[in-house]
């Protein structure tokens, strides 16, 4: 393995990272709503679910998995249950009576991490995604250190993408903009968790 195949490895796991989807989502949605913080929490609690993801899949035990419908099938539903569940919540939240209080009130580190590790564990497409990636990298006779490495590289890849969201979505006037228009903000973000978790219900019907 030279430095063009880890390389490469570390390009896709940007890619993956880097493409939308729930975990986005839910990492803007705390920057935004809850500040610079929870949104750097939730990204570091997530990057490390990744690699332990990544860490699983190289070790072929999500083939495992894959070669069982039922269970697979049930770690994507219960995916799509804390998605729809997310929704609900932020379609039934109520407008903060004060729009321009301080954001750091309101946080939590330990729902923001929470939040950035479960949306990393039950989300389908990372399953899927890294299933997909590790097929073309790792074989029967890769090494521990060479799997570890491939974790690595996933998590931390993960890591630094989402915090750099989590900074840059946190800028005062992109969080003074949200305090704003809080109420239509959160159900739209609702709509885009509700649309995602259909799309990968379908997937698992068809």
């Amino acid at each position: 393995m030279d430095i063009g195949f880890w390389f490469s490895v570390t390009l896709a796991c940007l890619l993956g990272a880097m493409s939308p989807g729930p975990s986005l989502a839910v990492i803007v949605n705390l920057s935004l709503s809850q500040g610079r913080v929870a949104g750097l929490i939730a990204a570091i609690s997530h990057g490390l679910m990744i690699g332990i993801f990544a860490f699983i899949t190289a070790s072929g035990l999500v083939v495992m998995l894959d070669r069982n419908p039922l269970i697979f099938s049930g770690i994507q539903i219960a995916g799509c249950a804390f998605l729809i569940w997310m929704a609900i919540r932020l379609l039934l939240a109520k407008p903060d009576r004060d729009a321009y209080s301080a954001v750091s009130v309101k946080s939590s580190k330990w729902l923001a991490a929470r939040d950035g590790l479960v949306i990393a564990l039950v989300n389908p497409k990372i399953i899927i995604f890294f299933a997909a990636l590790f097929s073309q990298f790792v074989d029967s006779n890769s090494q521990l250190w060479e799997k570890t490495l491939l974790a690595l590289i996933a998590g931390t890849v993960d890591m630094l993408w989402y915090m750099l969201m989590a900074v840059v979505i946190s800028h005062p006037t992109s969080v003074i903009a949200y305090q704003r228009h809080s109420l239509w903000l959160d159900k739209l973000f609702a709509l885009v968790l509700l649309t995602i978790a259909l799309g990968f219900i379908i997937q698992i019907i068809n």
